[in-house]
């Protein structure tokens, strides 16, 4: 069971990709918009790199680390965990603990 996905921003990263969904025409998804589209995606980069163009049509959350401040990196992986939970509470209810 795949919930998340953390991106590099490259669309060479989903060559092959299955993942067991299909569309509508039964054919396996492998596109990073129809993965996305099905799972929480995640980008994690650094503050003042330049952000991949491809991942600007891809619905996925950011999270940007600092160089200098290493401890702030605490910080993106909340919010990395804090994205996941609220992403599956709307979508994965079902994989939730009741």
């Amino acid at each position: 069971r795949v919930v998340a996905v953390v991106g590099q921003g490259e669309s060479w990263q989903f060559k092959g990709w299955k993942m067991g969904w299909t569309d509508s025409n039964k054919r396996g998804l492998e596109a990073p918009v129809e993965v996305f589209s099905r799972s929480f995606g995640f980008y994690v980069g650094f503050e003042g790199a330049p952000i991949p163009h491809q991942l600007m049509g891809w619905s996925v959350k950011k999270g940007f680390l600092s160089r200098d401040k290493r401890g702030l990196d605490s910080v993106v992986f909340a919010n990395f965990w804090n994205g996941l939970d609220e992403w599956m509470c709307v979508h994965k209810r079902d994989f939730l603990r009741k």
